[in-house]
């Protein structure tokens, strides 16, 4: 919640670089720097839930089942999307267009659209997922082994949001070409594309590549990359001293359980352990 607070506006930037419309000047104007906070709402109303059902499935499945980062992100990925493909939809539409959210609501409902662009949101989210998590826990366990030799040295919270950092700018670029197709998708209005024949999806990227070329998937990259480069280093930073601060207390836990069911009140020295007995009475 706190990345989408102090970052927001950056993403904002972003969509409105990438949902300006086909032939108008390349560079943003003075009205696109107003209204940055415009679409926040539905961004942190899909935050939390989305962020507890990716982060829930992600360490279940690599803690309770040893699936690799790359697994575990994807199937967190697809249980995420159910919140917050339909918010973040509201929340671009409303970036793009400056429309209210109430109306944005009353439009995708009337339409029946909160599903719309749903195949370029996991085309997007999946490889973005995969790629932030591997490459996270990839440099983390490298650095880890760097710094203690064994792989299990804790790394400071400098040095984790610096990885978080570095693994956020290179996933934010290299998933630029589907987080434009995502705008394009639910704001082909805003781009000067008819949303009734934009046919969406990977066919919408391919024709997005045949009618403008590839330079136009790069749309935003520069903040995109700004945007996840410093959340990362917010958001691997807070999980990283959460994920810590749970497994010490799960281990805390294991221990007093552990001593509480193994050992009974015994008296006596060195040598054999001896129950204690109650007295008898005469």
């Amino acid at each position: 919640m706190a990345c989408q607070l102090v970052l927001f506006p950056v993403n904002t930037i972003k969509t409105r670089t990438q949902a300006r419309a086909i032939g108008a000047p390349s560079r943003l104007g003075a009205r696109d720097f107003t209204q940055l906070y415009r679409g926040i709402v539905p961004d942190l109303i899909g935050a939390i839930p989305g962020t507890a059902l990716f982060m829930g499935t992600y360490e279940t499945l690599k803690k309770s089942f040893g699936a690799n980062p790359g697994v575990a992100a994807a199937c967190g990925a697809l249980a995420a999307s159910v919140v917050l493909a339909p918010m973040e939809l509201l929340s671009r539409r409303m970036q793009a267009n400056r429309m209210t959210l109430w109306t944005a609501v009353r439009i995708a409902a009337r339409k029946r659209e909160f599903g719309v662009g749903m195949a370029s949101f996991l085309a997007r989210e999946l490889p973005f997922d995969m790629i932030q998590m591997s490459a996270f826990e990839m440099m983390k366990s490298t650095a880890r082994r760097a710094k203690g030799g064994v792989g299990e040295a804790e790394l400071a919270a400098s040095e984790t949001a610096v990885i978080g950092g570095v693994a956020g700018a290179l996933t934010g670029l290299l998933t630029t070409p589907f987080d434009v197709s995502r705008t394009a998708d639910v704001c082909a209005g805003s781009l000067g594309l008819n949303p009734k024949t934009y046919p969406g999806g990977l066919r919408g990227l391919r024709k997005l590549a045949e009618s403008f070329g590839v330079r136009f998937f790069f749309r935003g990259a520069v903040p995109r990359m700004i945007e996840i480069s410093l959340g990362g280093m917010i958001y691997f930073t807070v999980i990283e001293r959460v994920r810590s601060f749970m497994d010490a207390r799960e281990e805390e836990a294991k221990r007093m359980k552990s001593l509480k069911r193994g050992s009974p009140k015994t008296r006596g020295g060195g040598g054999a352990r001896r129950t204690e007995t109650p007295p008898k009475l005469v």
